[in-house]
């Protein structure tokens, strides 16, 4: 299983894996950084949390062309952001003012999925969202859409919660 990150105010971070574990299934879509040049390259992306033979992997899929595929072929490694809460509190004195709000970063390695392996993460990443019909019978209806689609699985190494609560 992944790494638990370290963050500067261990007050703020959750030190127990499986609550970091848990937390990934309160949303669906992350942020991604890729590397690129002069400037790394950020990506939303709708994902599945799917656990492997003790392994998280956050599975999403693109088009098998573009700067996203182009860069993750260049270089695997990336890193995420997920936002699962924000409150932003003005007060009236602005230095007074914060933002209450629950976060997962975190960093992993990019496998590009085909085959049987991407027909699983195509019905994860539907489930996930909510879709509940016949998912077997779906694995094999998104066969031929699987031929323009790139299913991905980012391998999470290192994940960190992080949450600011009003005191």
């Amino acid at each position: 299983m992944f790494e638990l990150a370290t963050m500067r105010r261990a007050t703020r971070a959750c030190n127990d894996q499986e609550q970091v574990l848990a937390a990934f299934n309160d949303a669906c879509e992350m942020t991604m950084a890729l590397k690129d040049e002069p400037y790394p390259y950020a990506v939303t992306v709708n994902y599945a949390p799917v656990v492997k033979d003790n392994e998280l992997y956050l599975v999403f899929h693109g088009a098998k062309a573009g700067r996203k595929y182009e860069l993750l072929q260049r270089d695997p490694h990336c890193a995420f952001t997920i936002t699962l809460r924000t409150q932003v509190v003005l007060k009236e004195l602005p230095q007074k003012s914060t933002n209450f709000f629950r976060s997962l970063s975190g960093e992993g390695t990019m496998l590009f999925l085909e085959g049987a392996a991407a027909q699983e993460a195509i019905v994860a990443l539907m489930a996930h969202h909510g879709y509940n019909q016949d998912l077997e019978q779906l694995k094999h209806d998104l066969i031929p859409h699987l031929k323009a689609t790139q299913m991905f699985a980012l391998k999470v190494e290192r994940a960190g919660l992080k949450e600011i609560v009003p005191h």
